[in-house]
């Protein structure tokens, strides 16, 4: 198994911000105001990542349609509804 390492850091944030965390804890979304943090950047992160690999195809294919986009966010909803709901109990 591998020991993965947390970085202790203060941050300075909006009190709006931080509700938005605190909520996230509140509705057992996360276990506590770090995770709650850490949860909204890794998803900033993958949706910069997803972002880069659309502009990628289009530059390479073209445009991806309404239709097609419609179905990906459809599809991304119920993929992350279901990691969710299985992750719930840990």
């Amino acid at each position: 198994m591998m020991l993965r390492m947390k970085e202790r850091v203060t941050i300075s944030v909006e009190p709006m911000a931080l509700e938005t965390a605190r909520a996230e804890v509140r509705a057992g979304r996360a276990p506590n105001l770090s995770a709650a943090v850490e949860q909204s950047l890794k998803a900033t992160g993958r949706r910069r990542a997803m972002q880069e690999a659309v502009a990628l195809w289009e530059d390479e294919h073209g445009p991806i349609s309404e239709e097609a986009r419609e179905w990906a966010r459809k599809e991304l909803e119920r993929a992350w509804g279901e990691i969710s709901s299985s992750t719930q109990g840990r």
